[in-house]
């Protein structure tokens, strides 16, 4: 594993001493962003459809000349204060929204709770022997390799990485198995029937854009003894504890 590696715990390395709860959320920059940007665009463009409806409403090769037309059937006087209104209010109210179901990573004696999008997921500090982040996904590995979450994080690396350090778990700066993986094509002759047929359905899941199925595919693939991970639509697979990974 890489030398800047951090395992956090007491100068003995054993576990640290029990801590308050403490949670990992939002940086003030995304805060910023959803909760001031957000609404500053919704009042703008509130501001700005209507001055434009009519214009846009006749043009015949426009797309989505529907909303346009619409807008522009309204008295403009009207137009010109409920416009901005409306804005802001949508984008207050999708700002806000955003910011609940944001990522929040919560440590809490021997465990580790993720909340995203309106979904909880406890692990214990047992189960857990790493995170890191792949790109902009937080990863959390157990002792055989397996991800037992693999979730986009808008969450800053520095505040993920103090905040497992800080309570005991080992924090990485990238994937100790990144260069184990191997791209999938269908039939691969590495792969048994059963995983080449959960990868083939986890394709067309990926081209449909179904999350459900995408991440339940993906378990299916890791009881069958393969770690999945993709790029778009293209997949790569690797074995669990594969031979060649760091110590």
């Amino acid at each position: 594993m890489s030398r800047d590696d951090r395992r956090g715990g007491g100068p003995d390395g054993g576990r640290p001493a029990k801590r308050p709860a403490a949670t990992v959320g939002p940086g003030l920059a995304y805060r910023l962003l959803l909760l001031a940007g957000l609404p500053a665009l919704g009042l703008l463009l509130g501001w700005l459809v209507p001055l434009i409806a009519d214009e846009v409403a006749g043009w015949e090769w426009a797309p989505m000349r529907g909303p346009f037309e619409l807008v522009a059937s309204f008295d403009d006087g009207w137009t010109a204060v409920a416009g901005p209104v409306a804005g802001l209010v949508l984008g207050t109210g999708g700002g806000l929204l955003a910011y609940v179901l944001a990522m929040r990573v919560t440590f809490e004696g021997d465990t580790v709770r993720i909340d995203k999008d309106g979904e909880s997921r406890i692990l214990a500090r047992a189960e857990v022997a790493a995170a890191f982040l792949d790109k902009d996904r937080l990863v959390i590995l157990d002792a055989a390799s397996r991800q037992l979450l693999r979730r986009p994080t808008d969450l800053e690396p520095a505040d993920l990485g103090r905040g497992f350090t800080a309570h005991g778990y080992r924090w990485l700066h990238e994937d100790p198995y990144a260069g184990c993986y191997h791209r999938w094509v269908p039939g691969s002759a590495e792969l048994s029937a059963a995983a080449n047929a959960v990868l083939k359905a986890r394709e067309h899941a990926l081209g449909k854009k179904n999350a459900t199925d995408v991440e339940e595919l993906r378990e299916e693939a890791q009881r069958l003894g393969y770690v999945v991970r993709e790029e778009g639509t293209r997949q790569y697979w690797r074995p669990l504890r594969p031979e060649a990974a760091p110590d």
